[in-house]
């Protein structure tokens, strides 16, 4: 049997949902007014804004008409750098989840700060940053770029609705990945995890140190974001309980490589201090942490014609119209937003025009397979109610 992870955490871009809670959740959409209290007990934190605040008290009321807000365990709306709305739906600020799929997004940021040092060039081949593997890829995975990887045109195995048992069960994930690359590579986008975990040894290979000692180093210690203690332990069933147990946590393969495809364990406001960083423009306490042309490089279309509406389908509320490097560019309400998008119902999503973020966390109960989860149309439904209310009030 597959091991407990990977039988519903790593299937990172899952757009499956239970049809009921959509439903439901689309009925709650429409309603002007709430007309019943959330379906579960909520506790706010001691920073949670109250209804003195008129914005924070627009927001729970659109908020508390949704009926089913199901796993959602926190939401956070930051404008102008000031909380002012967190709700933690029985769940605490200091409690953490796996980020899935978020995890991209730090990842590139990380191979941005590398390009910025040297280390690493867009144009690089594969060949090149992986030389320890390099005669046994074939000649076109040889020739991937990393402009290539950090845009899901590489050509490897799709694992937009697929389980990742056979690459995790594997006892060499990279070699795993370095022979599944199932598509023609540089046209089309197929998003892999496979390719986003080739970063995990390129990073490696460029810096001389493990991806968590690069990431504490150049960005989490200069976020605040605290990382010590830290678990690491190894992706397999045995070791889960040491996953759940830890605050901060970020799991490896076999070969001892960080995933930087998924699963980096993160409380809800380390979320939205990474993404209060973008809409810093890289900056955080008069310090360039991240180049400011990477963020808008990162952030901006870079998928070009081979992205084409990829898993958004007619009706849908999730529908981006392009990816960067690991995040997705979708319009929101009228206004042009990215976010970094994780499985169950993870997001950090960030407005530029409106100096705004709003984070979602949410609960994935991976002991039961095909239990419901928070779906992307349902995140999406979130920040449609949440950027309206944000354009018309006071936010200073």
């Amino acid at each position: 049997m597959a091991p407990r992870w990977i039988l519903i955490g790593t299937r990172a871009g899952r757009l499956a949902v239970s049809a009921v809670i959509c439903a439901a959740l689309l009925v709650a959409c429409s309603k002007s007014q709430p007309t019943s209290a959330p379906s579960r007990s909520t506790s706010m934190p001691s920073q949670s804004s109250t209804a003195a605040d008129p914005l924070a008290a627009a927001i729970a009321n659109v908020l508390n008409s949704y009926t089913t807000l199901g796993n959602v365990r926190a939401i956070i709306v930051d404008v102008n750098g000031r909380p002012r709305f967190e709700h933690y739906y029985s769940s605490t600020a200091a409690e953490s989840r796996s980020s899935y799929s978020v995890t991209k997004s730090v990842t590139s940021t990380l191979v941005g700060i590398a390009i910025s040092e040297g280390r690493l060039r867009l144009d690089e081949r594969l060949s090149q940053m992986l030389p320890r593997y390099a005669a046994e890829m074939t000649p076109s995975v040889a020739r991937v770029t990393l402009r290539q990887l950090l845009t899901h045109t590489a050509g490897f195995t799709d694992t937009w609705n697929i389980q990742l048992g056979e690459l995790v069960t594997s006892p060499d994930w990279v070699r795993f990945i370095l022979k599944h690359q199932d598509y023609a590579p540089f046209h089309d986008f197929h998003y892999s995890d496979y390719g986003a975990h080739l970063l995990s040894p390129i990073l490696v290979q460029a810096t001389g140190q493990s991806v968590l000692a690069y990431a504490r180093a150049k960005l989490f210690d200069p976020l605040g974001i605290v990382t010590r203690p830290a678990s690491e332990p190894p992706f397999d069933e045995a070791h889960a309980p040491d996953y759940d147990r830890a605050g901060f946590a970020w799991p490896v393969d076999p070969q001892g490589f960080h995933t930087t495809a998924f699963f980096l364990k993160l409380r809800p406001r380390d979320m939205a201090t990474f993404g209060q960083l973008f809409l810093q423009n890289g900056q955080w306490n008069g310090r360039q942490v991240v180049p400011t042309a990477w963020v808008r490089q990162a952030t901006t279309g870079q998928a070009g014609k081979s992205f084409s509406d990829y898993g958004g389908s007619a009706g849908s509320a999730f529908n981006p119209t392009n990816y960067g490097y690991f995040w997705w560019v979708e319009p929101t309400s009228g206004v042009t937003a990215y976010y970094a998008l994780g499985f169950g119902g993870q997001l950090i999503e960030v407005v530029p025009s409106l100096h705004l973020l709003i984070v979602v966390s949410s609960n994935v109960d991976e002991t039961r397979p095909g239990a419901p989860v928070v779906g992307p149309d349902e995140v999406q439904h979130l920040v449609d109610a949440i950027v309206p209310i944000i354009k018309t009030h006071p936010t200073r």
